[in-house]
């Protein structure tokens, strides 16, 4: 366990404070984000009311958690008053979610009389237009209006829950203020999880940085008197309430309290960690509603408490305890419920030290550049190395936990997937330098942005959905940062491979060249459940037995199924390389710099291939001259110094580009990371 958890006693840490209970699934709504899809329909297998009467003798026997009645629709279930009074009398805390459709003051009385004190009630549009449209039924806000005010009428405390998406993303500062026009004593945000039906809503999921963006404006909302602001599926929100310092934030001690002080119980009886994730931690039928026995004996319940066990940024973050990630978030776009966090932009300063053997360093060379895409890769490669699939799984778990290894995946085309890509320098002044670079960092495509040693002293790459849409990202940047912009778009490309060799420190500095494959000439015109793949297999999948399996349950294939087609993409050069991206920094390549060449026009075609063949150049590309900056061949070199970077560029000057040139090495890191497509 990490060191957090130190002196707490595992009893104290791990009873639960809240249960959020489906007493049913049934629903007059069809709410476009609804994680059970649910239904207007009565539904086979719910628990009777003496199982739910069993359930809460158990769950009291052991702790005191706020139980939360929710849906579907709870008001639907006839005997959700005398389920709540029974709770009430046990010493439990009862509460409601609900539409607000059935709620009057009649209901609202009878809501009293059981014992419940609580109530909340979704809008997700601050308009009947917004939110009607999202919630799949006309006249959805009007009555939600009316309950609002039947609950405020009877002195019920009401909260107000929103699902933020891109669709209503810019209504939020309104929803908040109705929310405080009604009465409402909190405004409870969430940050939509792909699942249920809300996997047809992942492209209205907001992105990375929006995300970022959002939680931090919801922490200064968090400030005013008025309301209280309480945040839900997001778990970095704890994360950043604590680096803004803001006291009267309201802080969990966890961000992603699942299987650890939360739990989820589905209409089946199903224990799980949240709604979002369809995992089962345990089944209260075949325990005889023995809910105490799956919380602490459930396997899954014990990996939620160890986030050290969390893998790639999770794993190592120095926030780990505080937030944890999404869980379900991952299992959605990876298969892999112990996957980094897909939406969190932070960087983890906390770097845990891990011994490498030789056999690591061969197994990293390895996976870089020839992933097997097979039904049992592991197996594949322990037969390549002379031991068990098994083992060959714990060396990268371990090495991927440690941040050696940052995912195991994809790299894709860009222009196969109908995106475009260029490289932005810039002259800012020496004093704004980090002003700048962290509003240009902010921007979800670009992926790569450094300070340089150079009066260019800043570059950075932006990918974007198209020419017309990348132009517009460089005004609004150009406006509000006040510096001029220049594109550099790629004239001719001899080389995109970021591998990095990892035997030893005189091992060449990165893996062989091998020649590209084709690339289709048009953007692919795919279908939704591709897009899906697109998304999963960029970022990383499961380290298991049969990882393309968990990815073919995801999306409703088979197995073979994505093996073809993640064959059909590399040998089509839809996807450059599958394998292992790993944290340079960490193999000891800790210089970088671009090494820029002014060669005659009738020569740098061969000039660029040749320079492509040298291991240490990870990019290669043919750009047009600046003002004042008049080269035309770039290429980026890694070493594992400034002066083996300059050493190397000597070499390649005299033997192969005897030009003028010069290198603008690398002297600050603001962004690193991979290009998030279909987001």
């Amino acid at each position: 366990m990490a060191n957090d958890h130190a002196g707490r006693s595992p009893e104290r840490m791990y009873t639960p404070r809240l249960i959020a209970w489906e007493v049913t699934r049934s629903c007059m709504l069809a709410c476009r984000h609804c994680r059970g899809a649910a239904e207007a329909k009565p539904y086979e297998g719910e628990l009777s009311t003496g199982d739910c009467v069993k359930l809460l003798d158990n769950i009291a026997s052991f702790a005191r958690p706020i139980i939360i009645l929710t849906g579907g629709e709870p008001m639907l279930r006839k005997d959700i008053y005398e389920i709540a009074a029974y709770g009430e009398k046990l010493g439990l805390r009862i509460v409601m979610a609900s539409c607000g459709a059935l709620l009057d003051d009649e209901s609202a009385r009878k809501i009293l009389e059981s014992g419940m004190k609580q109530i909340s009630i979704s809008l997700d549009g601050a308009s009947a237009a917004s939110h009607d449209e999202f919630r799949g039924v006309a006249g959805a806000f009007e009555s939600a209006m009316r309950g609002i005010k039947a609950a405020r009428r009877s002195g019920l405390s009401v909260q107000i829950n929103t699902t933020v998406t891109r669709s209503n993303l810019g209504e939020l500062p309104e929803i908040l203020d109705l929310a405080v026009r009604l009465g409402a004593n909190a405004f409870n945000p969430f940050l939509l999880v792909p699942t249920g039906r809300g996997r047809e809503l992942i492209d209205q999921e907001i992105s990375p940085d929006q995300y970022e963006q959002t939680l931090r404006w919801l922490a200064e909302m968090s400030q005013r008197d008025d309301i209280t602001i309480r945040v839900t599926c997001a778990p970095h929100y704890q994360r950043i309430v604590r680096q803004l310092g803001l006291s009267r934030a309201r802080r969990s001690p966890k961000g992603c309290m699942g299987g650890q002080q939360f739990a989820f119980i589905s209409h089946l009886g199903k224990v799980q960690i949240c709604g979002f994730l369809e995992v089962k931690a345990g089944d209260l039928r075949k325990e005889d509603m023995n809910f105490r026995k799956i919380w602490e004996t459930s396997e899954l319940f014990a990996q939620m408490r160890d986030p050290d066990a969390y893998h790639g940024r999770c794993g190592r973050c120095e926030f780990a305890t505080v937030c944890g990630g999404c869980r379900a978030r991952a299992f959605a776009l990876t298969g892999d419920y112990l996957a980094e966090e897909p939406f969190c932009t932070y960087q983890p300063k906390r770097h845990r030290t891990v011994q490498r053997d030789d056999l690591d360093d061969r197994l990293l060379s390895r996976i870089q550049t020839d992933f097997p895409i097979v039904e049992h890769p592991f197996d594949a490669l322990g037969e390549a190395f002379g031991m068990d699939g098994e083992e060959i799984i714990r060396r990268i778990s371990r090495l991927q936990q440690a941040g050696v290894i940052r995912r195991v995946g994809a790299v894709f085309d860009s222009k196969s997937l109908g995106y475009v890509s260029t490289l932005v320098a810039a002259i800012v002044p020496p004093g704004r330098v980090d002003e700048v670079a962290a509003m240009v960092s902010e921007v979800p495509g670009v992926t790569h942005n450094y300070r340089r040693e150079h009066s260019y002293n800043l570059w950075f790459t932006l990918t974007a959905e198209s020419p017309r849409r990348q132009e517009d990202i460089l005004e609004d940047l150009a406006r509000r940062t006040g510096v001029q912009l220049l594109s550099l778009p790629a004239l001719a490309v001899y080389k995109i491979r970021a591998t990095f060799g990892a035997v030893d420190a005189a091992a060449s500095l990165a893996c062989e060249v091998s020649a590209q494959a084709p690339r289709p000439r048009e953007a692919l015109n795919l279908d939704d459940e591709q897009k899906q793949l697109v998304r999963m297999l960029q970022e990383s999948v499961p380290v298991t037995a049969k990882p393309f399996d968990r990815l073919a349950d995801r999306l409703g294939w088979s197995g073979r199924r994505v093996i073809e087609q993640i064959d059909d993409w590399r040998r089509t050069g839809v996807i450059r390389r599958f394998g292992a991206v790993v944290d340079h920094h960490r193999l000891g390549f800790t210089a970088n710099g671009m090494a820029v060449f002014r060669v005659p026009d009738n020569e740098i075609d061969a000039v660029g291939r040749r320079l492509a063949e040298r291991p240490e150049i990870s990019h290669c590309y043919r750009r047009r001259p600046l003002e004042g900056f008049d080269y035309n061949l770039y290429a980026m070199l890694h070493g594992r110094s400034a002066r083996q970077v300059q050493s190397v560029v000597a070499e390649i000057a005299r033997d192969i580009a005897p030009y003028e040139h010069t290198v603008l090495l690398s002297a600050g890191e603001y962004k690193k990371t991979s290009m998030k497509y279909f987001l």
